[in-house]
């Protein structure tokens, strides 16, 4: 009996493993189009440290079985094959739904699943409208036929047949033991090796080939890792003396206060349209498809910023990242944190502060998404519009207003506002699924919404021209992150984070001007206040880009990792064993570490936010 519950137990083992080989083959199949310059010896390469991770990942699960065993043997004298059966039953199909789920996360986000990733349970809804309702359907249809499959498979070659014998006390007592011993032997493939340090997502970065090392990861261990660990709470983000990182990032920040004034009214209005998902991909002048002639004219008539870069890869980061100037930390959007964000500094507020006096936001959306109400509100806004605030017929099939029916809301919100205004407009229609009212006018889906957008800037600034509230304004465009778009980037290419801003309007003093300095999206904050001559030193993170001595680069992160980027240096960290993911253009040993010092320092003074609840006054 106890012979024929070990081969049980060593197919069920062998069958695990099998089970993440065949999801692994999957999501290299569906997601080859990543793989760019990968060989083929490389990919399949993947199969040998993925092993590693399912052994680990798969003795949790023969854990689990054990564990189950231990305590079915007193009770009922007998092992409990029915709790195996059952056990199997459904984590079958639960796991096969989200390793199915995960490839095609890949698809949209370029990265696996992990805490980030399943906060959006909290609203499926946005899942299902973010995707084709075919996608959705044919999901379903191949879960459904993977899973039964498999079941069958389980109970044809893995559970041959139910162990029923019954035991004595002294033969109980004899396998409730080896079966004890057996468990303990798990801890070596759990653990992943016999050093003292346990296995991490490191071991499958085993190649220079992005594409190949994310093949090899085990999604569900993955997933199990990022829910566990905390890196702000076990101090991982410390990685040279306090004193040090403090004075390399002083350097890093260091400003003369000396810039060019490139206004010509103490108190413009001011428009922020933060750009859905506009990325370099999509932006001749960045090196990308030229789908936006409207915003190449804005950017002849004003300043257009060409080395922009998003603090991360969602909007909710984007919209923290461009109102309070703050970059945000690896996988934790402040933005869903009411008690943290509260802390921040606002540009609407400071503004407030000195005098101006309309502030009103403009969303086509659902503003309890990812919590950006709560921001909002924090934020100073008077006046908030959002997709509740226009009629069905003016909303697309998934999720939310067409941008020319807001975009033709925001004209009036913008000529009922009393001067000095701030207004705020987050545009939509260039978001997943890439659902526009317009005849298609690109083959690709992503593009084709981003020329929709650009063509309602179009129409939206001929208005403010012909009215007149042009030569008043001081328009802002930037975008509130980039995409994996057709060129297929993950979260570790830089080019991923490429987005425009252009600065444009009436109250401008230089036409047709590049600013090739480097910049993050969250240096609007102390560049905007700046020309208003408005104290920007709350804005710790934030530099002035037009700063005569302002050292040009990019803090980056994604759920994953965090990074930097200026004119000669790339680097991308890995947050779980701290190794580089990328590393060019390092020459000094103070060079490959402005990552991590950018990193220490917002880990900080995050950090502090939490435990001292309260805000932190620089």
């Amino acid at each position: 009996m106890m012979k024929q519950f070990f081969h049980t137990f060593l197919r069920v083992y062998l069958f695990w493993l099998l089970f993440f080989a065949f999801f692994r083959a999957l999501f290299i199949v569906v997601n080859y189009s990543f793989s760019n310059d990968t060989p083929v010896g490389t990919i399949l390469a993947s199969f040998g440290p993925g092993l590693r991770m399912d052994l680990s990942f798969s003795g949790y699960l023969m854990l689990l079985i054990i564990v189950i065993q231990l305590v079915a043997l007193p009770i009922g004298k007998r092992f409990c094959a029915n709790c195996i059966r059952w056990q199997h039953y459904i984590l079958i199909p639960l796991f096969a739904a989200l390793l199915m789920g995960d490839i095609n996360l890949f698809r949209y986000w370029g990265g696996h699943l992990n805490k980030e990733a399943m906060s959006f349970l909290k609203t499926p809804d946005v899942i299902i409208d973010s995707l084709h309702w075919l996608e959705v359907v044919l999901f379903f249809i191949i879960w459904a036929v993977i899973s039964v499959l498999l079941i069958f498979l389980f109970n044809r070659f893995v559970f041959r047949a139910p162990f029923n014998e019954s035991f004595n006390r002294r033969k109980m007592i004899i396998n409730w033991g080896i079966t004890l011993l057996l468990g303990a032997l798990l801890i070596v493939p759990i653990r992943g090796s016999f050093s003292v340090a346990p296995i991490n997502t490191g071991v499958a970065y085993f190649s220079n080939h992005l594409f190949a090392n994310n093949a090899a990861v085990n999604p569900l261990w993955n997933l199990a890792y990022s829910l566990k660990r905390s890196a702000i709470e076990d101090n991982r983000y410390h990685f040279i003396k306090d004193e040090k990182a403090s004075d390399m990032f002083d350097e890093m920040m260091h400003q003369s206060g000396r810039f060019p004034k490139i206004l010509n009214s103490e108190k413009p209005n001011i428009v922020v349209i933060l750009l859905e998902s506009f990325s370099a991909q999509a932006i001749g002048a960045m090196g990308g498809e030229d789908v936006t002639p409207n915003l190449n004219k804005l950017m002849e008539e004003g300043i257009f910023f060409s080395n922009t870069y998003s603090t991360s890869f969602r909007s909710d980061y984007g919209m923290v990242g461009v109102l309070t100037g703050y970059p945000g930390i690896p996988g934790y959007s402040v933005m869903q944190y009411p008690d943290k964000s509260r802390h921040l500094n606002f540009i609407p507020k400071k503004l407030k502060d000195a005098g101006y006096k309309d502030f009103n936001f403009l969303y086509g959306g659902d503003m309890t998404f990812k919590n950006m109400k709560s921001l909002i509100t924090l934020a100073g806004f008077d006046d908030v519009v959002d997709i509740d605030d226009f009629p069905k017929e003016n909303q697309g099939e998934k999720w939310g207003v067409h941008d020319e029916y807001t975009f033709d809301r925001f004209i009036t919100i913008i000529r009922n506002s009393e001067s000095p205004s701030f207004n705020f407009f987050f545009t939509l229609s260039s978001h997943e699924p890439f659902d526009v009212p317009m005849e298609r006018v690109n083959d690709d889906d992503y593009y084709n919404s981003v020329y929709y957008t650009d063509r309602c800037l179009g129409k939206f600034f001929e208005e403010m021209k012909t009215t007149g509230i042009w030569n008043n304004t001081l328009f802002i465009l930037v975008a509130d992150h980039g995409v994996v778009g057709p060129e297929k980037l993950g979260y570790t290419k830089s080019r991923r984070y490429h987005i425009p801003m252009v600065w444009t309007g009436g109250p401008l003093t230089v036409k047709d001007t590049i600013v090739s300095n480097y910049a993050s999206q969250i240096d609007l904050a102390s560049t905007l206040l700046n020309q208003l001559h408005i104290d920007a030193s709350g804005f710790k993170f934030s530099k002035n880009i037009l700063d005569n001595e302002v050292n040009g680069f990019s803090f980056l992160h994604f759920p994953d990792g965090f990074g930097y980027i200026d004119e000669k240096i790339y680097q991308m960290y890995d947050k779980a064993n701290l190794k580089p993911l990328e590393m060019k253009g390092a020459e000094t040993r103070e060079d490959s570490l402005k990552a991590k010092v950018f990193m220490q320092m917002v880990a900080k003074d995050f950090k502090e936010r939490l435990s001292n609840n309260r805000a932190l006054d620089y």
